[in-house]
């Protein structure tokens, strides 16, 4: 609690651009994952992205992922284990759901519901840093 509250410290001591010039491109996922262009993330439009992923992924549609449907996705493949809580070797919709909410309260650092690219970012650097000095 006190490691996030220092984090959403840091976000509001970042400088704010002054105009739109300044401000960092947008990322192509960001702006395919906004569907209101609102320029934040709501927890539905990330679960609506994160369920289209889950579905293309399931090549046999049981609604279960395993190694071997995820074997040419690496990013996948490297957090298997974090996602399939139950170890039955099989990642459900539910684990899957339930990990994407935890990581979206995890990066919703002002806790207002909405991740804007800024707060992603800035956990993203933290993670970076993190495993820099760590290890």
């Amino acid at each position: 609690m006190m490691k996030r509250l220092l984090t959403a410290a840091a976000i509001a001591l970042l400088p704010v651009p002054a105009g739109a010039a300044d401000a960092p491109a947008v990322p192509d996922w960001f702006r395919a994952i906004d569907r209101d262009r609102d320029g934040t993330i709501t927890i539905n439009e990330m679960h609506s992205a994160r369920y289209l992923r889950f579905a293309r992924a399931d090549a046999d549609r049981d609604g279960l992922l395993t190694p071997k449907e995820l074997r040419t996705d690496r990013p996948w493949l490297q957090r298997f284990a974090w996602f399939d809580v139950n170890r039955d070797g099989r990642i459900s919709i539910g684990e899957f759901e339930a990990k994407g909410h935890a990581r979206f309260v995890a990066l919703d650092l002002n806790g207002d519901g909405r991740l804007s690219l800024r707060e992603i970012m800035v956990m993203k650097n933290a993670q970076q840093t993190g495993k820099a000095t760590s290890g």
